[in-house]
């Protein structure tokens, strides 16, 4: 169809290694805020024939090669996208992030958070009246140490804010940027846990208990 692909990876990037030439994409995004770099800031990889081919966004210093009166001319990749004063301080952070991330080794990564996941499946599937959604561990061995789900006679909203407030345990709740996925399964709102490899399996069960006492405190609300 001559379509371009472009990858959202912020998801995968920080838990399992990546390929961008055996994925076959034609860019790929990621965010640095989710692999413990900075917020702000972010990556973009791209085919060089295509980034070439592309046309600048913002105008600025360093971006520019040539400035005549009626036209000017672009730097080369990358500088032609990096107009102006960059968040350099960000970038040198992330790349900190990177760094860390590569010495821990992403297969070593991967496989923590998989034994997390199970545990994290495990317990939640313990809580009386709790729907869980998406591929179970069994089903997805590649996915992330994360769980949406909802709790029957408990909005997601309140579930999470009392878990934060009263336990200091930090969950999400909402669209979780997948309002059509939420649609889809006929739901409005759904709550989220996730780990990441630092975590523990002790943290986890603080968490499903502060989850399940909560659920009984709303019930009876």
């Amino acid at each position: 169809l001559g379509a371009k692909l472009l990858v959202d990876a912020c998801q995968s990037v920080p838990h399992m290694r990546v390929d961008v030439q055996q994925l076959g994409a034609d860019w790929l995004v990621a965010s640095g805020h989710k692999m413990c770099g900075p917020t702000g800031v972010g990556f973009l990889w791209g085919r060089a024939e295509l980034l070439r081919a592309m046309p600048p966004f913002l105008g600025g210093g360093e971006m520019i090669d040539e400035v005549h009166l009626d036209h000017f001319t672009t730097a080369d990749i990358p500088h032609k996208f990096e107009a102006g004063t960059p968040a350099f301080a960000e970038a040198a952070a992330l790349g900190a992030a990177c760094d860390y991330l590569s010495g821990l080794g992403m297969d070593n990564i991967q496989a923590r958070e998989h034994e997390l996941t199970e545990y994290l499946w495990r317990r939640l599937s313990e809580i009386p009246g709790i729907t869980m959604y998406g591929p179970t561990p069994a089903q997805c061995p590649d996915r992330a140490a994360l769980c949406s789900f909802n709790i029957e006679g408990c909005h997601p909203n309140d579930l999470a804010t009392l878990v934060d407030q009263e336990h200091g345990i930090a969950m999400r709740a909402g669209h979780h940027c997948t309002q059509p996925l939420h649609r889809e399964l006929g739901i409005t709102f759904s709550a989220r846990l996730s780990a990441y490899f630092y975590n523990t399996v002790e943290e986890i069960d603080t968490a499903v208990a502060a989850i399940k006492d909560t659920a009984e405190l709303l019930r009876f609300a």
